[in-house]
């Protein structure tokens, strides 16, 4: 008989959310540094970098609701989503470490290009082989509308707040200016030492989290899927989930939200730096201005999930996200914000870090939230319960804003001429402002086409609570 959970215990909240300091670090070190590592310290053009990494995501699109059909259906004593859990922690820690330190072997532009596309595709894949399976637990450990979002919204909030802190680490402790190298983003060695910093924090997260879910395995919902040993099991169940139109609309929606969350995290230390020239020291104080924000937005969280509109909530956050966004850039452009060096301007950055971070994360909460609730829509209308493929698509969401995002900004910074080795003879006023106005261009529509998308989810409170109990009923 299947137990349905309604309730989302503090250890159950505890044990789910450790798991999102996994995603914090791998996404931010990818999102934040792996674009400036590769073409300002190791000398790759931007374009290589972001062809290397739309080619790596071509290979998530495939292994994602792959993993998740997989897990879907499998069958041990520790479950069918652990032994993929474990299964990656050796796999993503020790390929993060290797990210940060290509051979010394790879002398041209070439060999540094396959060993990115082979170390970030197998990289993705071991990350897919958690987070797919992880995600996938949130239908079955709770059946509450608000209980989805409060554990969402605990994973989302340790992403951001473990990937904040580490970003501050990498400024305060690895990427340090000196007179020998005064701009720090530059040193190799401090990439490295954080690098394999990250890797073993990553491991211990997810060990944390997979051993901490483990007591919940026997309330953990679980319907029976149709045998199904092939490929053809395989596409009859992808179909049956893609065709569902609300679990389109919050994909396609979350996807282009988190590219352009994506976006502005592949550009972030390029603006920073080059567009408001903040010292090593005042960018430390608005990523400590970041870290704030989704605390709040982690403390707020209990306020969120208590929403009984998710789609509406989502909407008015993503435009308020969207307006924050862009407007100290679009008021730059205008001559309208603080002038660069000035009090006025640092103040200004950091509240606009607190308010930035904070409705991300709220929005990504509810959009997390909000395909979970789909699970319940897919058992009606098909049968199957698809939870891994269909909870797949916020792992593809996440990987398509580190990914998307970087190749993105890749050919950005081609298009508007920013120079590989950027100094004060090849830094133009015309190349800086069109970093900013163009960038903020560039994610506005990003985000107004994802806002344009969430109108078409039509889940709401009482048609999810009748799907459960529908299901309650058939279990019995």
């Amino acid at each position: 008989m299947t137990t349905i959970n309604s309730g989302t215990p503090g250890s159950m909240q505890l044990a789910y959310g450790l798991g999102g300091i996994a995603n914090g670090i791998f996404s931010n070190g990818l999102s934040f540094f792996l674009l400036i590592y590769y073409n300002l310290v190791i000398g790759l053009p931007a374009e290589m970098v972001g062809l290397a990494l739309s080619i790596a995501l071509v290979f998530d699109a495939v292994s994602d609701p792959l993993v998740g059909y997989i897990s879907d259906n499998w069958k041990s004593r520790m479950g069918k989503r652990h032994p993929f859990i474990y299964l990656a922690i050796i796999p993503v820690s020790a390929l993060f470490w290797l990210i940060w330190n290509p051979p010394s072997s790879l002398a041209s532009q070439m060999e540094l290009f396959w060993f990115l596309l082979g170390t970030t595709i197998a990289l993705r894949l071991a990350m897919t082989l958690y987070d797919v399976p992880h995600n996938a637990m949130v239908p079955e450990l709770t059946s509450s509308y608000n209980g989805r979002t409060l554990l969402a919204g605990y994973k989302v909030s340790a992403t951001w707040i473990a990937g904040q802190i580490m970003v501050i680490a990498m400024y305060v402790v690895w990427l340090v200016p000196t007179d020998i190298m005064p701009y720090g983003i530059l040193n190799q060695a401090g990439y490295q030492q954080a690098g394999l910093f990250g890797a073993v924090i990553i491991g211990i997260a997810i060990l944390m989290s997979a051993l901490g879910l483990n007591r919940y395995q026997n309330i953990m919902q679980e319907i029976a899927h149709a045998e199904h040993g092939n490929a053809g099991g395989f596409f009859t169940q992808f179909f049956a989930a893609t065709s569902l139109p609300s679990l389109r609309a919050i994909f396609i929606s979350s996807a282009v939200f988190a590219i352009g969350a994506g976006i502005g995290a592949a550009l972030w230390t390029y603006l920073m730096s080059f567009y408001w020239e903040l010292s090593n020291d005042q960018i430390v104080y608005i990523l400590f201005a970041n870290l704030i924000g989704a605390l709040a937005a982690g403390l707020m969280i209990k306020t969120v999930s208590n929403r009984d509109n998710k789609k509406s909530a989502a909407i008015k956050l993503s435009v308020l996200s969207t307006i924050v966004g862009v407007g100290p850039y679009l008021l730059r452009h205008f001559d309208l914000f603080p002038a660069n060096g000035t009090e006025m301007l640092l103040y200004a950055l950091l509240i606009h870090g607190v308010l930035q971070v904070g409705l991300i994360v709220a929005t990504t909460s509810l959009m997390t939230s909000m395909t979970a609730d789909v699970v319940e829509v897919g058992l009606h209308h098909s049968g199957y319960q698809n939870e891994g493929i269909i909870t797949a698509s916020i792992t593809f969401v996440l990987k398509a804003g580190t990914a998307g995002g970087l190749a993105i900004s890749g050919a950005f910074l081609g298009l508007i001429g920013f120079p590989t080795a950027p100094d004060q003879s090849n830094l133009t006023p015309e190349i800086i402002s069109g970093l900013g106005y163009n960038y903020a261009l560039l994610t506005m529509v990003v985000y107004v086409l994802s806002i344009i998308a969430l109108f078409f989810y039509r889940i709401d409170k009482q048609q999810f609570e009748n799907l459960v109990q529908n299901t309650s009923r058939a279990a019995s």
